[in-house]
């Protein structure tokens, strides 16, 4: 019993260090219109990713997104100029592979309803749990290796 206790352990790890090894490659654009939050989530998303670029509304994050090569987004749910589904809109008829984490505050339930309705996989609640935020990375590191 202990040793497959052990080998799930040391599996998982495996797993997750091919995770953090893979996120360290990739370029995320993270949009957020507050100051405050963006800066502090910032710091959590260079723990994970070599490159992160900053969008600071809605449209700033969809021109960021078309300048650039962008593997992952994770933007806030209610911004100025874009709301992040309107955001997931524009980025996915451009690309709809590209994965989109959306944030959102515990009040904007409307949003989220609306988002599952139309496809967003990946919702986070503000402030960001770090656990979530890791579940959420290693189910698109998951996704990308069965190449779904």
């Amino acid at each position: 019993m202990g040793i497959i206790k052990i080998q799930i352990i040391l599996e998982g790890e495996k797993n997750m260090d091919e995770m953090l090894s893979y996120l360290k490659n990739l370029t995320v654009l993270y949009v957020e219109d507050s100051e405050a939050l963006r800066e502090m989530t910032t710091m959590i998303l260079e723990l994970f990713f070599d490159k992160v670029i900053i969008g600071v509304d809605g449209e700033d994050g969809f021109n960021k997104f078309k300048e650039n090569n962008i593997d992952i987004v994770i933007a806030d749910i209610n911004m100025p100029k874009l709301n992040g589904l309107e955001l997931y809109h524009k980025i996915n008829e451009i690309n709809a592979d590209i994965p989109l984490i959306i944030l959102s505050a515990h009040n904007e339930q409307s949003y989220i309803d609306h988002g599952i309705k139309v496809g967003v996989e990946h919702y986070l609640f503000k402030p960001i749990n770090i656990n979530k935020l890791n579940e959420i990375f290693l189910a698109i590191f998951q996704k990308s290796k069965v190449g779904v």
